[in-house]
C-alpha cells in the first residue's frame, strides 16, 4: 500500500525553505535603505569578521566558512567591488587567488547591516527557544560534506 503524499504543511523540509523565504524577504527589506541584498551583507559581515581575526581574507574562506556557494560567492564580489564597497587584490603568495578586503563604506555597511540583522533576528525568532533551533540547525548543517568547520 501506498503511503499517502502528505501536504507541504506537513513536511519538515518545505516549512524550513518557506521559513527561510520569509525571513530573506524580511531582511532584504530592511537592508533596502542600505542599497544592498541579504547576501552582499552576508558577504559584507564575513569579508569584515575574517579580516579583523587577522590575516588575509579570499572568495575560499568566505565560501567555506560561510558555507556559501563559490560561484555565487565570486559573482556577489564583483556586484560588491562595482558598488565601491569591496576591494580585490592579487594575493601575495598564490598568484591565482585574490585577496578582499572593504572599503570605508564597505565597513559601515557591515556594521549597520548587522545591527538590522540582528534586530529583526530578535524579533523573528521571539517565540521559539533559539538555543534549541540552533542546536537543532548545527545538528542538520552535519550532513554538509563540503563544510571545513
Amino acid at each position: 500500500m501506498k503511503e499517502k503524499i502528505k501536504e507541504p504543511d506537513e513536511q519538515s523540509g518545505y516549512l524550513l525553505t518557506q521559513v527561510t523565504f520569509l525571513k530573506q524577504r524580511i531582511v532584504n527589506a530592511a537592508l533596502k535603505e542600505l542599497n544592498i541584498t541579504y547576501i552582499q551583507f552576508i558577504i559584507l559581515a564575513g569579508t569584515f569578521e575574517l579580516g579583523t581575526e587577522g590575516g588575509m581574507v579570499t572568495q575560499q574562506d568566505i565560501s567555506t566558512k560561510r558555507r556559501l556557494d563559490k560561484a555565487m560567492v565570486s559573482n556577489v564580489v564583483k556586484t560588491l567591488i562595482e558598488k565601491g564597497l569591496m576591494l580585490k587584490n592579487t594575493h601575495p603568495v598564490d598568484k591565482r587567488a585574490y585577496t578582499l578586503s572593504l572599503t570605508t563604506a564597505g565597513i559601515e555597511k557591515a556594521k549597520k547591516g548587522k545591527e538590522i540583522a540582528l534586530k529583526i533576528d530578535e524579533s523573528f525568532f521571539s517565540e521559539i527557544d533559539k538555543e534549541k533551533f540552533r542546536e537543532s540547525l548545527m545538528i542538520l548543517l552535519k550532513n554538509d560534506s563540503n563544510s571545513h568547520e
